[in-house]
């Protein structure tokens, strides 16, 4: 798992200072099996002013592990 205080900044990275996830005490909810919903964390980042840019962040560090609302493996869009 790759937490975001250990990411290298790249130009795409967001402000994540303004993401609707920080401090969010349920870490778990953000990293689903495949086999369990997401929808907690979907939820949050529903109102989150860098939904879209959290995405890209996601993709274009090969994120796994929900993603301005989406669920990622290895940068790639699983639901």
């Amino acid at each position: 798992m790759t937490l975001l205080t250990s990411a290298e900044p790249l130009p795409t990275t967001p402000d994540w200072t303004g993401a609707a996830c920080r401090g969010d005490a349920h870490a778990d909810r953000w990293f689903p099996d495949p086999s369990e919903s997401f929808a907690y964390a979907a939820g949050i980042c529903a109102g989150c002013p860098i939904a879209t840019a959290c995405g890209a962040y996601a993709v274009a560090t090969r994120q796994s592990g929900v993603w301005g609302g989406r669920e990622y493996r290895s940068g790639r869009i699983a639901r």
